[in-house]
């Protein structure tokens, strides 16, 4: 079965998937894969400093991140050509990876853009991981050293919390602390398994 599980920066996804993947579910992070194809040789690191100039290449010949997300965050003409540029990519060594596992495996994959791009279309269920505005931006000024205005940026570009929330099959609210985090993808964990054991039931109930 495939899982998405999406949410907005600093709603806890990483945390969620550590739990599914302690509890017995493959994972494949686009965040990831993302890395994975601009490492050098990269056609897609090369089409990004043609778009974006030689500054976001490290002298290694690798992606300076930092300065890709200083040159388009907060820019939406910019972030569109960079999704043009990256998510293909991403998508189609996302997908080889999801089926190279069996129809039997419960296999998580974490898309942050899951929504927003149609990845929806691919899952079996989808699980949205929200948490209060406030929260996320600290955690992710103290994760990530940003100010909060860049947290923000980047915030402006996902959906709602509500928008999560409508469009999820199972929804975690991340809004207390790491145990009442586990508490609720425990229980999300045995709504999936449920999900599971029963779709691997219906060719049995069909003969």
């Amino acid at each position: 079965m495939i899982v998405g599980l999406t949410g907005g920066i600093g709603a806890g996804k990483s945390a969620v998937a550590d739990f599914f993947s302690r509890n017995g579910a493959t994972i494949v992070d686009t965040d990831v894969v993302a890395r994975e194809v601009v490492k050098p040789p990269s056609a897609v690191l090369d089409a990004l400093v043609a778009e974006f100039g030689g500054a976001i290449r490290n002298p290694d010949g690798s992606l300076d991140r930092t300065a890709l997300a200083a040159a388009v965050f907060g820019d939406r003409d910019r972030e569109t050509r960079l999704n043009a540029l990256t998510h293909p990519a991403i998508r189609e060594r996302t997908i080889a990876a999801m089926r190279a596992y069996p129809a039997s495996a419960m296999v998580v994959v974490i898309v942050p853009l899951l929504l927003q791009t149609g990845f929806d279309e691919l899952c079996d269920c989808i699980v949205s991981v929200v948490a209060p505005r406030e929260l996320r931006v600290k955690r992710v000024m103290r994760r990530d050293s940003m100010r909060a205005v860049g947290v923000e940026q980047r915030m402006a570009a996902q959906l709602s919390d509500e928008e999560y929330e409508k469009r999820a099959d199972i929804v975690i609210k991340n809004d207390g602390d790491l145990a009442a985090l586990e508490r609720a993808s425990a229980r999300a964990w045995a709504k999936l398994v449920r999900l599971r054991d029963a779709r691997q039931r219906l060719p049995e109930a069909s003969n």
